[in-house]
């Protein structure tokens, strides 16, 4: 670890750059620490910072499990009742299952009544300081890492966010009107588009990219579209969280399709685009044949890693809701069938679009980056 310490710390002080870019980012982090810590009057909510808490066993055979009382006196910190000194009684199961085990501290989104004597309901604690504190932490090693092409991956991460939250807010204000899956084509697109151009500079190969993941994309989901349209009666889309507020169950589901692997086929499509591209710049005479099977080589290396991708951002999540199925007597495969299915095939129709990715964009990087180029007589 010493040896660690002093090689970085040389590092560091032999490269001027270096120290600059660590300054700036030390500014960075702290003042959006600072920020957060004290970001209170952006809530409409009452926050109230805990500053003691007395807890006590409640005595009762009523219950499986022991609840705490807790006694808990603090400040609200924004809104109109700023200032105000207040308490109130908090009940809770120790093993937290049921509602908040509060800690002095910790700062409470909370409920008031209209004369602002006394706290109605305990909404939740206010956990932003610890998404930023993890933000600070990608950001400042994602640029350490990456350098400039990290920080190009930091702004096409917030114009994806933006992006998103634009669509979020179209489809709330004209909800009746818009189509959800048409809406997330285009989104879709805008992704892809954005993604690859602000994390590669405009070229042929980034042009190659786009082109391949659009199509890939579009063709994977016309596969899956037409299967499911066959099997619909087949699919239990009800297992869907919340699908009873969506009246547009069918298109929701599609969505979830189409955003599954989406990333997974731009990294495919980009990283066949630029092993093409390294290898004619290094051998501008290179053969046809040989691009196609070092873009099968490539392909081979990426394929299975990107499958298992999708398996776990996709299918993982389900893993709790199934055993908590099989703790109550369900057997795996009932618990799967009922809770995993509608994940299942989004990993699966997303595994299409992978494998169909990899032809696709080998031969439309090959016709874009090198289209002068005869079959080998």
């Amino acid at each position: 670890m010493f040896v660690l310490k002093y090689i970085l710390y040389g590092e560091i002080m032999k490269n001027k750059n270096l120290k600059i870019k660590i300054l700036i980012l030390i500014i960075f982090s702290t003042l959006a620490l600072v920020f957060v810590y004290n970001d209170h009057a952006l809530y409409k909510t009452p926050i109230l910072k805990v500053e003691s808490v007395d807890s006590k066993i409640k005595d009762s055979d009523m219950f499986r499990e022991k609840y705490y009382d807790q006694h808990i006196e603090g400040t609200i910190k924004n809104g109109k009742y700023k200032g105000l000194k207040i308490d109130f009684k908090n009940t809770v199961a120790t093993s937290g299952v049921y509602g908040e085990i509060v800690k002095k501290g910790d700062e409470l989104f909370v409920g008031i009544n209209g004369d602002g004597s006394s706290i109605t309901e305990l909404i939740g604690v206010k956990r932003d300081k610890y998404l930023m504190i993890l933000f600070v932490m990608f950001v400042d090693l994602m640029i350490i890492a990456a350098g400039r092409k990290g920080v190009k991956t930091l702004i096409s991460f917030v114009v994806n966010v933006i992006i998103s939250a634009v669509a979020i807010l179209i489809f709330e204000k004209k909800f009746n009107t818009t189509n959800l899956l048409l809406l997330y084509f285009i989104v879709s697109i805008l992704f892809i588009v954005f993604s690859l151009l602000l994390t590669n500079k405009r070229s042929k190969k980034t042009l190659s990219a786009i082109i391949s993941a659009i199509v890939s994309l579009l063709v994977s989901f016309a596969l899956s579209f037409i299967l499911i349209k066959i099997y619909k009666e087949e699919i239990p889309i009800w297992t869907m969280e919340y699908i009873e507020a969506v009246y547009e169950y069918e298109n929701f589901f599609y969505v979830t399709i189409l955003l599954c692997g989406l990333g997974a086929i731009m990294d495919i499509a980009i990283t066949i685009s630029s092993s093409l591209n390294e290898l004619i710049v290094k051998d501008p005479n290179i053969k046809k044949e040989a691009l196609i099977k070092s873009g099968r080589e490539i392909s081979k290396d990426i394929v299975g890693t990107m499958i298992n991708v999708m398996l776990y951002t996709c299918y993982t999540p389900i893993i709790p809701i199934v055993f908590l199925a099989i703790k109550n007597n369900f057997s795996l495969m009932d618990a799967l069938s009922l809770y995993g299915e509608i994940d299942l095939i989004a990993v699966l129709t997303s595994s299409i679009g992978i494998v169909l990715a990899i032809p696709i964009s080998l031969y439309i990087s090959i016709f874009i980056l090198n289209p002068s180029k005869k079959e080998a007589k």
